[in-house]
């Protein structure tokens, strides 16, 4: 794939991560990677998502080799090709070790495989709080403020109601007095605008109170998010250690997978050695036997040879002499008109 150099490629793996859209990520990846190397740039390159470009499907070839009876060795390669492609890819990191790989285990091992230490289990300490927080927050609603229902309004409306009774009040009887204490419309008015004054004083101070509603708003509404921040930074790093707790598990629990093929592999070329010294002790023994059996047969062909000579020797003198009385096993000085050369023919035949 090509690589565009103005093209942000870390967002747009970002973008794709968060839809969870990892073969996109993979490839835009694969483009950030060329992009680094085509334009020398120092970031540093990453293989996070790289698995998903790898299109074969492990679990199946592992099932297929289980079902058609493939050797142990092949199904184990298949095994760590799989286990490398998950626990190395980001999205894939489940399927290292799911049930596909313990039915390879138990596959490979001819019985199930049992590992001391149980796999991590990921609880979110804090995701209560957390959903509880973001349950307070979303129920906020947009800022409205109304003096009626403002505590600080009615105080300060109390405040100036009888600070505007009372200026009106000595207003009247300051009039009063200069009058003789008659009433005038004058007086009336006087009050009346007094006690406006001071009603103009308690509306004026609306604008102050909405700002400090306003801002008492902002100010929880700002303790809410902080809260929602530090218990999603406790709740990262809570998740931070498990990925760690479980790499190391994987790592552990790898390494006795690795120790327990290795163990299979020495016992495999045990019984391979042990098996070529079995077949060259038979193949030995075969030898032995041919040269034994070889051995016999030119013995028996000298003693035939002999008796042959013997017998031919009797034949062309016509009295059995020393030696060859003492091969055919009858007295010296029979002639080849006696019964006993007779017989000796048939014993001829009969050695042959």
């Amino acid at each position: 794939m090509s690589y565009n150099k103005d093209t942000d490629y870390q967002a747009k793996i970002n973008e794709a991560v968060k839809n969870g859209d990892y073969e996109s990520a993979a490839k835009y990846e694969k483009s950030r990677n060329e992009k680094i190397d085509g334009e020398g740039l120092s970031t540093a390159k990453t293989n996070n998502y790289s698995g998903w470009l790898d299109k074969t499907d492990y679990s199946n070839v592992i099932r297929s080799q289980i079902s058609s009876g493939a050797s142990r060795k092949d199904v184990a390669d298949t095994l760590k090709k799989r286990i490398q492609k998950a626990s190395g890819t980001q999205g894939l990191s489940q399927y290292a070790y799911d049930d596909v790989y313990d039915a390879a285990v138990r596959y490979i091992r001819g019985s199930d495989f049992s590992y001391a230490e149980r796999i991590p289990e990921y609880r979110d300490s804090y995701s209560d709080d957390i959903n509880d927080l973001i349950r307070e927050i979303r129920s906020i609603r947009d800022f409205r403020y109304n003096p009626e229902q403002d505590e600080l309004y009615k105080y300060y409306q109390e405040q100036y109601k009888r600070e505007g009774k009372r200026a009106m009040e000595d207003l009247l009887g300051e009039l009063s007095a200069n009058t003789g204490g008659i009433a005038s419309s004058y007086a009336a008015t006087a009050a009346s605008q007094s006690l406006d004054y001071y009603n103009k004083k308690m509306t004026d101070k609306i604008p102050e109170l909405y700002s400090k509603a306003f801002d008492k708003y902002l100010e929880q509404l700002g303790i809410k998010e902080k809260q929602l921040s530090i218990l999603s930074e406790l709740s990262d790093k809570e998740y931070t250690k498990y990925l760690d707790s479980l790499k190391q598990y994987n790592t552990e629990r790898e390494f006795s997978y690795d120790a327990y093929i290795d163990s299979l592999e020495n016992e495999y070329r045990q019984h391979e050695e042990e098996r070529d010294i079995l077949r060259d002790e038979r193949d030995y023994d075969l030898q032995m036997q041919k040269l034994e059996d070889s051995r016999q047969q030119e013995k028996r062909k000298e003693e035939q040879d002999k008796i042959d000579n013997a017998l031919l020797k009797w034949k062309q003198s016509g009295i059995l002499d020393k030696e060859g009385a003492e091969i055919l096993g009858l007295p010296e000085g029979l002639h080849t008109s006696d019964y006993d050369y007779k017989k000796a023919q048939q014993y001829k035949l009969y050695r042959r």
